[in-house]
């Protein structure tokens, strides 16, 4: 009788732990493919902000869109149909109604700019009811903000100190775009990973947008973040600049990565172990990142 060409199941188990091997190889490369696709897109969002800043600024007499979320900044907050703030407990839509309210958005004709294919927090549900933010960008706390002084605007000023040197840095919000003296070297938006808004990043979100400004300095002190950034790009952030450019960062202090995943991670803290979530955003010195976002701040001189 003729043999018949068969596999044997040996045969078979080593063709199948071949193909698993190859798969537990090719898997994480293609997410990090993913990831890098990402990137570009969100870099070419970033870049089109940039230009539309630049844009508005340059139809209204140099003057800059303000930060935070207000009728007459860049964004507004959240609203419903009937104009009434959403909050927390905003959807996606209501979120992109403040969007279109916003100052800027004549000038961008489009939500999905204010969009990182990477930034998956409009998926998830809020504790408030709605959905977490779906714009993924924010501008620093010293564009275009001002207050009423005397009946003038003035701009908003405060002092930062090191706690290293004990030295003084005054930050003083810009009003004009020809107050950048180096366009290209200060950054006008940042990816911000917010999702809740107490001391605790554990649990259900409870941010349905990324709510005020991103404020960098905790506490005032040079040396400490704040507002979190995001690690959407293989630990890596995107920022778009004043001059029109968006730039990819690699981090290079380990620290700067825990902040992006998590701002009360407890390695921030080791000086209190047996309370690691007491304190937001640990002091950082020595941290060469946030060296340079402290240099690249946008700030008048």
């Amino acid at each position: 009788m003729q043999r018949k060409n068969a596999f044997t199941l040996i045969e078979l188990l080593v063709v199948i732990a071949i193909i698993a091997m190859l798969l537990a190889i090719l898997i994480p490369s293609l997410q990090t493919a993913k990831q890098m696709g990402q990137g570009v897109v969100c870099m070419a969002n970033l870049r089109g902000l940039s230009m539309s800043f630049y844009l508005y600024a340059e139809d209204n007499d140099s003057k800059l869109a303000r930060s935070n979320q207000a009728p007459d900044r860049w964004v507004d907050d959240p609203r419903d149909i009937n104009g009434n703030n959403t909050g927390h407990g905003s959807t996606v839509e209501e979120e992109e109604r403040g969007i279109m309210n916003g100052t800027m958005f004549p000038y961008t004709d489009t939500v999905k700019v204010y969009h990182c294919a990477g930034d998956k927090r409009y998926k998830q549900n809020t504790i408030s009811g709605g959905k977490g933010a779906y714009r993924s960008f924010a501008m620093p706390d010293t564009i275009g903000n001002f207050q009423i002084v005397n009946g003038d605007k003035v701009p908003v000023e405060y002092t930062v100190t090191s706690i290293l040197t004990g030295a003084q840095y005054n930050i003083k919000s810009l009003m004009k775009y020809n107050e950048f003296k180096t366009p290209s070297d200060k950054y006008i938006f940042v990816e911000e990973n917010y999702t809740h808004t107490g001391s605790n990043t554990q649990g259900p979100y409870t941010a349905g947008y990324n709510g005020g400004v991103w404020s960098f300095w905790h506490g005032d002190v040079y040396e400490a973040w704040w507002d979190p950034l995001a690690p959407w790009h293989n630990d890596r952030t995107n920022l778009g600049y004043a001059d029109g450019h968006a730039q990819k960062l690699v981090w290079k202090d380990e620290r700067t990565v825990w902040f992006a995943h998590d701002r009360f991670d407890p390695r921030l803290d080791p000086a209190s172990p047996n309370n690691p979530r007491k304190h937001e955003c640990a002091e950082q010195p020595n941290n060469v990142d946030q060296q340079y976002m402290s240099r690249a701040y946008p700030r008048a001189r």
